[in-house]
């Protein structure tokens, strides 16, 4: 659900964003174009305001968190949270970790996970559309060359390279897209491999079969190769056949162009963090993303025939 910007109060007036690196930087540049007063967690030198979250919550008392450190982190990070005694709402970047793990999150008001495209204007009109007809099939396509990710950076240093990247985790929204828009999904077939053009640890390829809610089939590539990138969309219902391509910013209806958007990135995740901080309407839940986890497990196990 996309909210209305000037329905929705920001319920909160300082911020604090924990790690570092580049999606780090994005939630703190974002936060403060929602006029919160935003901290940072870094333990690189001179980069955050603080080293360590107890201090920071202690000094700079937020009334919401980003927890935006690597994956694998990510459950830590929320413990170290509950031992600095922070109770308040939380907002885990994507993937929620990088296997499938229980978190503690009960003593928190609310924890959501980052997985922003649900906040696309041509997202949000498909999931309207679809919820009134019968999702017979889908086909996913993304992908983009790893090198082309973090312009002037190593891709081999980066945390995508690493054992808690790979395609299926760093391209899991479109696990999430794909439930989010059809409804739940379960995995039927998964193929995942190391192509050995580049220099990862991990899948940079992933071709995937998933059973929908409504009795049909999806089809999902995810790849790091691509050299021109792709983020597109095709679902077949029983009345229509939609066409979302969300780096254009188009959504076709059986042929017609039903609308075009000229969407900044940085948009979605302020209408996310919008959300999270009012009434938590479309943020993924904790359970949510645990599952699009369980499934990468899954896909990476070969699917339900193995």
């Amino acid at each position: 659900m996309v909210h209305d910007d000037d329905r929705i109060a920001v319920a909160a007036s300082r911020a604090l964003v924990v790690g570092g690196g580049s999606i780090g930087m994005r939630h703190q540049t974002v936060l403060r174009g929602l006029e919160l007063d935003v901290a940072l967690v870094s333990r690189r030198p001179g980069v955050g305001d603080f080293t360590d979250e107890m201090k920071a919550i202690s000094v700079h008392n937020p009334d919401y968190v980003v927890v935006a450190t690597e994956a694998h982190d990510h459950p830590e990070a929320l413990n170290r949270l509950a031992a600095a005694g922070y109770r308040g709402s939380v907002l885990v970047e994507k993937p929620v970790a990088d296997r499938p793990i229980a978190l503690q999150v009960d003593g928190f008001r609310r924890v959501g996970v980052g997985y922003n495209l649900r906040f696309h204007p041509a997202v949000d009109l498909l999931r309207q559309a679809l919820a009134k007809e019968t999702v017979l099939s889908a086909q996913i396509r993304v992908g983009q060359h790893l090198s082309d990710w973090r312009p002037g950076r190593d891709y081999r240093e980066t945390v995508t390279a690493g054992p808690s990247g790979g395609a299926l985790l760093e391209l899991s929204h479109e696990l999430d897209l794909l439930a989010w828009l059809t409804g739940p999904i379960e995995v039927e077939r998964g193929w995942a491999i190391r192509t050995g053009s580049l220099d990862i640890e991990l899948d940079d390829l992933a071709i995937c079969v998933f059973r929908l809610t409504d009795g049909g089939l999806a089809s999902v590539e995810m790849n790091l190769l691509d050299r021109w990138p792709t983020r597109r969309m095709t679902v077949s219902t029983d009345i229509a056949t939609y066409e979302m391509d969300l780096l254009v910013g188009s959504l076709y209806r059986s042929g017609e162009l039903v609308d075009c958007w000229s969407v900044d990135r940085n948009e979605t995740f302020a209408a996310m963090h919008r959300a999270a901080l009012s009434d938590g309407v479309g943020v993924c839940t904790v359970d949510e993303a645990i599952s699009v986890v369980q499934q990468v497990a899954e896909l990476r196990d070969g699917g339900r025939d193995g």
